[in-house]
């Protein structure tokens, strides 16, 4: 699956970033999720969403349990794809060496 990377927020309140798989119409599957948490000035934290679960191949949500599915800033897809990777990727316009 090609990444489909997208800021969901649920009805919940919770807003999360993952990998969304929408290839089944009735329930898109949430891969990869983390959960967004206000850190105060201006920051967000970053928590993996429902650790304690075997629910590797992703989890399925209801269309009518999601309030919004958008696609996230390339900086906050970025710091996604680094946190659940390991894989750090400089900003635009650095050059390294």
């Amino acid at each position: 699956m090609k990444d489909n990377i997208k800021l969901v927020r649920l009805t919940s309140g919770e807003e999360l970033i993952a990998n969304v798989d929408e290839s089944d119409s009735n329930k898109p599957i949430l891969k990869d999720a983390i959960i967004m948490i206000p850190a105060g000035e201006g920051k967000i934290g970053f928590m993996p969403w429902l650790p304690y679960t075997k629910a590797n191949d992703g989890l399925p949500i209801r269309h009518e349990d999601i309030m919004f599915m958008v696609d996230p800033l390339d900086e906050l897809k970025n710091q996604f794809v680094q946190a659940r990777s390991g894989i750090v990727t400089p900003p635009k316009g650095v050059i390294t060496s």
